[in-house]
């Protein structure tokens, strides 16, 4: 079932509490792919079930309120998760209030859940439940269940309560993060990395440029794998154990973490793991770096954190952190933050999709519910889709790729926005909108590599937030698109004059060419378009019909 099914399935629904809680749970259970409590907990009650006994009198039941149950029935709990939540439903536009007061007189027979939630198949109500805390409340329609923001919640509530902890957001673990791993890149990169700018020769250039690619491409994985086990692409823990065991014996960690990046890159076992193809470059090698005591003692303390809730502008974070301060700021590295980018991406790329998309939808609205969908509406969806896929966005200069993620994002919202509506009318589409959409341009090796990692692990992370699997294989795409070079110079090399005699006796030896630029040649642009953004551009294609979108800066 998906999302928009969920969605569309009890917007209908009108009959009772009692005739359809538990399929409505079950429902929600498989879009948010969890266990149900049948399969989870077999015995019925341990720690996860339905109607979980709570009292065996009549001393906690509201019974001047009828409409609060029947109370031969008001001795369980609807739904319990033991450490999680307690879980009561009531009718559609019925009091919930007196649901969730019905929760607080016996959350003390569930274990005192950290979340006390309600439900009346339209509204969903998450109270927390901390002790010595102020409780927040987290409120949706079932109609807006698969917004990222929610779809975190809900999963929150199975999984992990604590991240709904008052005063715990996901900026705040974002931060913490940034400020642990922006420690071991700094710390690194002194340590080992050859200084690009110094080199005047193609040699020179090359071992500079290779060995710093390879220092950002082993700190990314890094950052990845954390991610990717705390979202259940890799096995749970065995990522954290890895870093933990590493603090009395550093090079078993180097040599295991090259095993298994190199299980990572085609897929296979692990020791007793089952590994998933991932590559997308990321992987294509498995240098390792050896880490000093300090820096090892970093990584085990990040491996604490939950991950899965990373803002993927950590990298942007990251970025600016990991280098050296003298060098920030010339290199670009103080990254452009979400809302100054919103205000070049909604007007240049989404406002004029925003209003073809207005009007395509009122036209495609039947005049009542039981209304047939319009002839050719499917064709009509199709192609705006087929538009909306073909859209390529192009960052010249894309530092740590904040500008190329927020533009992705916004354009899976879009997408699915579509989906949804379509579903409504009856017809099937899976999103399409991918990474593979993106260009870029950074002449940073750091940055380069930080970018393809930001947009990896946010389209990952969407997909996950609105209720789309991540079973495709290889699990990462490769970004052909993104280059690590000057997007306006282009580097040439000429030898010195020199005898014959001099190129014969040079000639197994290292090359000395010189570097010179000229000026990169872009290919002409079409039809002219009508609006500008601070020198930013998009123009149509003529072959397919396909948009870009230019970036002056990351």
């Amino acid at each position: 079932m998906t999302a928009a099914e969920f969605k569309k399935k009890w917007a209908r629904y009108q009959g009772k509490e009692s005739a359809a809680y538990q399929e409505h749970f079950i429902d929600l259970c498989r879009i948010l792919g969890q266990p149900t409590p049948v399969e989870a907990d077999p015995s019925g009650n341990d720690f996860f079930c339905f109607q979980k006994r709570v009292v065996k009198g009549a001393e906690f039941l509201n019974l001047e309120h009828p409409d609060c149950g029947d109370p031969t029935e008001r001795g369980f709990a609807d739904v319990w998760k033991k450490d999680c939540f307690g879980w009561e439903y009531k009718g559609k536009k019925k009091n919930l209030d007196e649901a969730y007061q019905q929760l607080q007189r016996y959350r003390e027979a569930l274990y005192n859940p950290p979340l006390l939630i309600v439900c009346d198949f339209d509204r969903f109500i998450i109270r927390t439940n901390f002790n010595g805390t102020v409780p927040d409340i987290h409120e949706f329609t079932n109609d807006q269940i698969d917004r990222p923001e929610n779809w975190r919640k809900l999963r929150a509530a199975f999984e992990d309560p604590e991240f709904l902890k008052p005063q715990r957001t996901t900026a705040e673990v974002t931060r913490k993060l940034a400020e642990k791993f922006g420690e071991v890149a700094r710390s690194l990169y002194k340590r080992e990395s050859a200084e690009l700018a110094d080199a005047h020769t193609r040699a020179e250039v090359n071992v500079a440029q290779r060995r710093s690619l390879r220092i950002a491409r082993f700190l990314n994985r890094l950052i990845f794998c954390f991610f990717a086990e705390d979202t259940d692409l890799l096995p749970r823990k065995l990522f954290s154990e890895l870093a933990k065991t590493a603090l009395d014996d550093p090079h078993h960690l180097s040599q295991a973490l090259e095993l298994l990046f190199r299980t990572m890159a085609t897929g296979g076992l692990f020791g007793a793991h089952k590994i998933r193809h991932f590559n997308g470059h990321l992987f294509e090698d498995a240098t390792v770096f050896d880490l000093n005591d300090d820096e090892r003692r970093i990584l085990a303390d990040a491996s604490e954190a939950d991950w899965q809730y990373v803002e993927p502008s950590i990298m942007g974070t990251l970025f600016a952190r990991g280098l050296d301060p003298s060098q920030s700021a010339a290199l670009g590295a103080q990254f452009t933050g979400r809302d100054d980018i919103v205000t070049i991406v909604e007007p240049v790329l989404m406002a004029p999709l925003r209003r073809e998309w207005a009007a395509l939808k009122a036209s495609l609205l039947p005049a009542s519910k039981k209304d047939k969908p319009k002839p050719g509406a499917r064709a009509r969806l199709e192609a705006f889709l087929k538009k909306l896929r073909k859209i390529v966005v192009m960052d010249p200069a894309c530092g740590s790729g904040n500008f190329l993620y927020i533009s992705l994002q916004m354009l899976l919202d879009l997408e699915k926005e579509v989906i949804t509506f379509a579903t409504s009318l009856g017809f099937s589409f899976t999103p399409e909108v991918g990474v593979h959409q993106l260009r870029a341009f950074e002449i940073n090796p750091y940055a380069y590599e930080l970018a393809q990692v930001t947009v990896q692990i946010g389209y990952l992370q969407w997909r996950r937030d609105n209720g789309f699997d991540n079973d495709h294989t290889p699990v990462l795409q490769n970004l052909d698109g993104f280059q690590n070079e000057d997007a306006l110079l282009v580097p040439h090399f000429h030898n010195k004059a020199r005898t014959l005699k001099e190129a014969q006796a040079d000639e197994h030896k290292a090359d000395t060419s010189l570097k010179f630029y000229t000026e990169r040649q872009w290919p002409q642009r079409g039809k002219a378009a009508t609006e500008f953004v601070d020198a930013r551009w998009y123009d149509e294609h003529d072959e397919d019909g396909g948009w870009s979108v230019e970036d002056g800066g990351g």
